[in-house]
C-alpha cells in the first residue's frame, strides 16, 4: 500500500484551524495587530515584504513571543540571518539570555553569547550554538535532537517587531562574515557572563541550572538533553525561593490530553450499575494522514438502551462522570444523569433548608472559630447546606468502598490544592523579593547613571567651552596669519622695487663711467703726442742752449717721437708763455 504523502506536522493541531488558531493567540498573547499563517515546511515562503516565517516550535518552547524581544532581532540582525534558518535551540538560548537579563538584572548582549557559544552551520544543517566550554554555558536542559519539530512554519505578518529594532526576515545565501563569530572581548561583559556561569536559578529536576522550559517557561517533549555543568547539590538548590520558576504554559491542554488515559483500569463495582461508554471522536489517524483537532461528539441517548453496555476503563470504586463538552482533563465521581430534555424547562424548586444549631436557627452572630459545643453546632448546621437532593441521593445509592474512595480523592485534592497554593505563595514571595532587589539595584543603577549624566554634561559643557576658544584662537591665528602674510607680500614687492632701483641705479654709475672713461681717454689720447713732442723740443732748446750755439735750435723732424704729431699745444690751452731764447731752462708746466 502506497504510503500517504504528509501535508502536517507534530505541532500543527495547535495552529491548523480557525478554533485552534484562537486558543493559540489566547494563550500565548498574540497582538491583534499580528497576523499569524500555519504553513508546512513545503509551503514556507514569505508573500509581502516585511513577513517573516518562523518555526511553530519557536513560539512553543524558544520563548519567541511578540513584539519580537529585541535580543533575539539583533542577534538575527547581526548575522544576517532569518528564523527559518536557525536551529530551534538558538531561540532557547537567545531567549533563555533575555530572561536571564531580566531574573538577574544584567545586560548581556549577542557578544556575550559569541563568547559562550559559536556559530556553526553545514550544507546540511541549520545554524546552531554550540558551547566553547561544556561548563560555562547560559542556557541548559537543551534537546539533543529536533525530529519531527521543524516541520510546522508560521507566516507571521504586522508588527511582530518593536518600532527602531533591527528586522532581519529575510533569508540570506551569503556566507557568514568571519570576524562576526569571532569573540571581541571589548564588547563582552567578563563578570556578569562568569555571575551567570555560577548561577543556579530555574534549576530542574535533572540537576541543570538555567533551565531552557524552566526559563521559558514550556513543558518540554524532549526527555534526553546536552550535557551541562550541573548543581552539587540539588535539593538545596531546589529548596532556595530564588531558583524558582514561575508554573508552565502548558499548551497539551490544547491538544486533548486526556487524564483518563494516564489512570489505570479496573474491573466494574459489583453494586454498581454498568455506565454506557461515552462516544468520542477518535484523535487519533491511520498513519500517514494529517492530525487534526478533536472534535465532541454527544452521547446518543435514543438507541443507548438497545445497544449492549461496554467495559469502560476507570478510577477504582470510582464512576466516571461523562462531560458535555470536549473537555480535556475529565473529571471524576458519582455519575449523575443529565437531565431530560424534555422536562428540561421545568424549573426545580429552591433549595432553602433551614439553618439550625442544637434546635435553634442559626443568627448573625453565629461563629464556628468559637471553642466547645457552639462553634462545631454551627458548623454542622452550615454543613446541612450541601444536602442536595439529587446529590445525597447519588451518595445513598453509592458502596461504602465508592463513598470512602471519593472522601480520599477529596482529601487529597485538597491537600494537593493547599500544597500548590504554598508553592505559590513562596514563589510569588521570591519573585517579589527578587523584583523589590532588581529594583532597589536599578534604583541604585539610575542614580548612578543619572550622576554620570550629568558628569558626562559638564564635561561636555567644558569641551564646547575649550571648543569655542579653541576655534576663536585657530581665528585670531588666521587672522595675525593673514596679517603677516600680507606684510611679507608688501615687504617682498618693496624690496623688489628697492633691489630693481638699486640694480638700475648701479647700472646708470657704471654707464656713466664708462662714457666718461672713454672721453677722457680720447682726450689724452688727442693730446698725449703733442705734449709728448713739445717736451722733446722743450729739451732739445735747453740743450742747444746750454751745449754750443752752433747746434740747431730745433731737432730734425724726422728725430722726434712723434714725427706726424703736431709740436706742442694751442696757445690758448697754454697755461703760461714760452719762456725766451735767454732765459735759463726748467722744467716743464706740462
Amino acid at each position: 500500500m502506497a504510503k500517504t504523502k504528509k501535508s502536517q506536522g507534530k505541532l500543527a493541531r495547535y495552529v491548523n484551524t480557525p478554533e485552534a488558531m484562537e486558543k493559540f493567540r489566547r494563550h500565548y498573547g498574540v497582538p491583534d495587530d499580528v497576523y499569524l499563517e500555519y504553513r508546512f515546511w513545503e509551503d514556507a515562503i514569505t508573500g509581502e515584504p516585511g513577513d517573516l516565517i518562523i518555526p511553530v516550535v519557536a513560539i512553543i518552547e524558544g520563548g519567541v513571543r511578540f513584539p519580537m524581544d529585541p535580543l533575539l532581532a539583533d542577534f538575527l540582525d547581526y548575522f544576517r540571518i532569518s528564523p527559518s534558518q536557525i536551529s530551534p535551540n538558538i531561540f532557547r538560548i537567545v531567549n533563555g539570555v533575555a530572561e536571564l537579563n531580566r531574573r538577574l538584572g544584567f545586560n548581556l548582549t549577542v557578544h556575550d553569547i559569541i563568547a559562550t557559544y559559536f556559530l556553526r552551520t553545514t550544507q546540511h544543517e541549520a545554524f546552531s550554538l554550540r558551547p566553547r566550554d561544556i561548563s560555562n554555558t547560559l542556557v541548559n536542559s537543551l534537546p539533543d535532537t529536533n525530529k519531527e519539530m521543524t516541520d510546522d512554519f508560521l507566516l507571521v505578518r504586522g508588527n511582530w517587531y518593536f518600532p527602531g529594532s533591527p528586522v532581519s526576515h529575510q533569508r540570506r545565501e551569503t556566507r557568514l562574515e568571519e570576524q562576526k563569530k569571532h569573540v571581541q572581548a571589548h564588547l563582552t561583559d567578563p563578570v556578569a557572563l562568569q555571575a551567570v556561569y555560577d548561577s543556579e536559578v530555574c534549576v530542574d529536576e535533572y540537576a541543570n541550572p538555567r533551565s531552557a522550559y524552566k526559563l521559558l517557561r514550556y513543558i518540554p517533549s524532549a526527555r534526553t538533553f546536552l550535557q551541562c555543568r550541573q548543581v552539587r547539590n540539588l535539593a538545596e538548590a531546589l529548596a532556595n525561593p530564588a531558583n524558582k520558576s514561575p508554573p508552565a504554559h502548558d499548551i497539551r491542554a490544547m491538544a486533548g490530553i486526556n487524564l483518563k488515559k494516564l489512570l489505570p483500569p479496573r474491573p466494574q463495582a459489583e453494586t454498581s450499575e454498568p455506565i454506557l461508554p461515552l462516544k468520542r471522536k477518535r484523535k487519533g489517524v491511520p498513519k500517514g494522514e494529517a492530525s487534526q483537532a478533536a472534535t465532541p461528539i454527544e452521547p446518543d441517548t435514543t438507541s443507548a438502551a438497545s445497544k449492549v453496555p461496554e467495559a469502560r476503563p476507570v478510577l477504582p470504586g470510582v464512576d466516571t462522570l461523562p462531560s458535555t463538552e470536549d473537555a480535556d482533563v475529565e473529571m471524576v465521581g458519582p455519575f449523575i444523569p443529565e437531565r431530560d430534555p424534555i422536562n428540561a424547562a421545568v424549573l426545580a424548586p429552591f433549595w432553602a433548608p433551614t439553618l439550625e444549631a442544637q434546635g435553634m436557627r442559626v443568627r448573625t452572630d453565629g461563629t464556628v472559630l468559637r471553642t466547645g459545643g457552639t462553634g462545631s453546632s454551627t458548623a454542622s448546621a452550615l454543613c446541612e447546606v450541601a444536602r442536595l437532593p439529587v446529590d445525597m441521593d447519588v451518595w445513598g445509592k453509592s458502596t461504602d468502598q465508592e463513598v470512602i474512595n471519593n472522601l480520599r480523592r477529596g482529601l487529597m485534592m485538597a491537600v494537593q490544592g493547599s500544597l500548590e497554593i504554598g508553592d505559590r505563595f513562596r514563589r510569588q514571595a521570591a519573585d517579589l523579593e527578587n523584583s523589590l532587589r532588581v529594583a532597589t539595584r536599578s534604583v541604585h543603577l539610575k542614580t548612578e547613571a543619572e550622576r554620570m549624566r550629568r558628569e558626562v554634561e559638564a564635561y561636555k559643557e567644558q569641551v564646547r567651552i575649550a571648543t569655542l576658544k579653541k576655534d576663536e584662537a585657530d581665528l585670531k591665528l588666521e587672522d595675525s596669519q593673514d596679517l603677516l602674510k600680507k606684510a611679507l607680500e608688501e615687504n617682498s614687492k618693496a624690496g623688489d622695487k628697492i633691489l630693481a632701483l638699486e640694480a638700475e641705479i648701479t647700472a646708470r654709475e657704471r654707464a656713466a663711467f664708462d662714457r666718461g672713461s672713454v672721453k677722457a681717454q680720447t682726450t689724452m689720447t688727442k693730446q698725449l703726442p703733442g705734449i709728448y713732442n713739445e717736451a722733446f723740443q722743450v729739451g732739445w732748446k735747453a740743450l742747444y742752449s746750454w751745449e754750443s750755439d752752433d747746434m740747431p735750435p730745433l731737432p730734425p723732424q724726422d728725430v722726434l717721437p712723434y714725427p706726424n704729431a703736431p709740436i706742442g699745444v694751442p696757445e690758448e690751452e697754454l697755461p703760461e708763455a714760452q719762456p725766451a731764447d735767454d732765459d735759463v731752462a726748467g722744467p716743464s708746466n706740462s
